[in-house]
């Protein structure tokens, strides 16, 4: 028998525990510890509740085809979608469901679940009016915002005829902009850290590397060359980390996002009116009717919250893009904006990094974009219109559109002066190109970890390190949550030096009173 994950007790594993492989002893680690903090989060907070009006349908084989008809009448009158997906494990073919919730208004939503296991025939009509529907989402420069990379929620869709993502959209990973949204807001000065009446945990994390010769140094050769955060999440120091949406909704709306249902046999079918609840699942020993469409309820329940999360991020990281109709405006974009009066209407414009916010790029791709230089290549992505750099914004959809076809910012325009970047954007540029650097420079790769003394700063760490004649490739990361610090080389061999050197008590309280006092 095994244990279910509710309950899984990562500091007293059961017997059957120790019989495991290595590798299933960490998946069983990895899960149970995922399932402890959704249950202490659970006890913390209360559950997350959209406010809106949602309206819920399935598409599968039996669905009326005039269901699919008046879907496609709503999309044709929609432009900003919330995607995502869910896959069944240890599948051959483990696509499983694909939810996507139309937003009409921030109170208004429609959210289709498309069962991918039990779709219709390729060659009925049915068939191709969900076919149609996609192409008219994915479609139309539309705005299709996720948690996460848009090809990575496919991963385990591509094979279906359905899945096309070749026509022109835009795409918002919601993910990777809510880490600078929310480091700007909880980001705080040392000295004001200090005289915060409410302590708490603080993070560290490098943000600069005198002497790297990279794009943008700030203030190099100072030693105050850090930041400091009011919480302590790992993005904060480990660019290698990333926001999990629970984590997002806890600590924004303080609310707890169930996600206990992340595993689970989403194949089985969910739809009650497929009537796979007929079929023993779910149930222990003997067939259970009430267990079998329970738990499909409470799946459906877990896929929709986790569209109506993200949607209700998205609204709270950019009220803007609401006016006082409660309507869609156009997507927010984390730029500089300037207002100019004109006879007839006050017009935002707004000078938008499409390369970071609405598009998505290969590695190599990214490469260029955070070179410090500026040129007119556009970055290929799966949309195939063309993107203006800059976008009006004004107060009909239809002068949007007009506006966006028609303006050409001269070239001159996209040469930008270090000296006119917010400080925020110059060092997210720094952080993106340090990201890929850690993934692909084989000079990133080498590293060293170590325990440290929480006297220690960065410049006696280089001190200490120049003393001993070792030779570092100016990446130092201080981890004052996990009391450890991580140094980069540029080579094997230097590493390998260091190795010798830097003994597991190198940056300890005895050695820090040896050469410091």
């Amino acid at each position: 028998t095994t244990m279910s994950h509710a309950i899984r007790d990562p500091d007293n594993p059961p017997p059957y525990f120790y019989t495991l492989t290595e590798k299933q002893q960490k998946t069983w680690m990895k899960t149970a510890k995922k399932m402890q903090k959704n249950e202490q989060i659970k006890h913390q907070q209360p559950p997350f509740e959209s406010s809106s009006n949602i309206n819920i349908i399935h598409v599968h084989h039996k669905s009326p085809i005039d269901t699919i008809n008046n879907l496609i009448v709503l999309a044709n009158q929609t432009h900003h979608y919330v995607v995502d997906t869910e896959s069944e494990r240890k599948k051959l073919r483990n696509d499983a469901l694909i939810q996507i919730q139309f937003i009409h208004t921030i109170n208004e939503s429609t959210i289709i679940l498309i069962e991918t296991m039990h779709l219709p025939d390729l060659h009925t009509e049915l068939y191709k009016k969900i076919k149609d529907l996609w192409c008219i989402i994915f479609n139309n420069n539309n705005i299709i915002i996720t948690w996460g990379d848009l090809d990575n929620e496919f991963r385990n869709f591509y094979h279906l005829d359905i899945i096309f993502l070749g026509n022109s959209f835009r795409h918002l990973n919601l993910q990777y902009l809510f880490r600078g949204w929310h480091n700007d807001r909880c980001r705080t000065h040392p000295e004001k850290g200090k005289r915060d009446k409410k302590p708490g945990p603080i993070s560290t994390m490098l943000i600069d590397m005198p002497g790297d010769d990279d794009f943008n140094d700030i203030n190099d050769g100072q030693s105050k060359n850090y930041v400091q955060y009011k919480c302590d999440h790992p993005s904060h120091y480990d660019y290698n980390s990333t926001w999990s949406l629970q984590d997002s909704i806890a600590i924004t709306f303080e609310k707890f996002l169930d996600k206990s249902q992340t595993i689970n046999y989403w194949q089985c079918g969910i739809d009650l009116a497929l009537d796979t609840w007929k079929k023993k699942t779910f149930s222990r020993k003997q067939y259970n009717k009430h267990i079998e469409q329970q738990e499909r309820l409470n799946m459906k329940q877990y896929a929709v919250d986790d569209c109506l999360a993200v949607a209700e991020l998205y609204f709270h990281m950019y009220p803007e893009t609401i006016n006082n109709n409660q309507l869609l405006h156009e997507v927010p974009q984390q730029t500089t904006t300037t207002h100019t009066t004109t006879a007839t209407a006050e017009t935002t414009i707004m000078s938008i990094n499409f390369e970071d916010e609405l598009s998505i790029i290969s590695e190599d791709e990214l490469l260029e974009i955070i070179k410090p230089k500026f040129d007119n290549k556009q970055a290929i992505v799966h949309h195939t219109y063309h993107q203006d750099d800059e976008l009006i914004i004004a107060p009909m959809q239809h002068e949007i559109n007009e506006l966006i076809q028609n303006q050409q910012p001269p070239s001159n325009t996209l040469t930008t002066s270090t000296s006119t970047i917010t400080k925020t954007e110059r060092q997210r540029r720094k952080n993106q190109k340090l990201k890929w650097k850690q993934k692909h420079r084989p000079d990133f790769q080498r590293k060293i970890k170590r325990p440290i003394y929480y006297r220690y700063d960065y410049t006696k760490i280089r001190s200490q390190l120049a003393d001993d004649d070792i030779h570092t490739s100016h990446q130092i990361t201080i981890s004052k949550n996990k009391g450890e610090v991580l140094i980069g080389f540029k080579s094997k061999e230097e590493e390998e030096k260091a190795r010798k050197k830097m003994k597991i008590n190198y940056f300890s309280r005895e050695q820090y009173k040896q050469r410091w006092g």
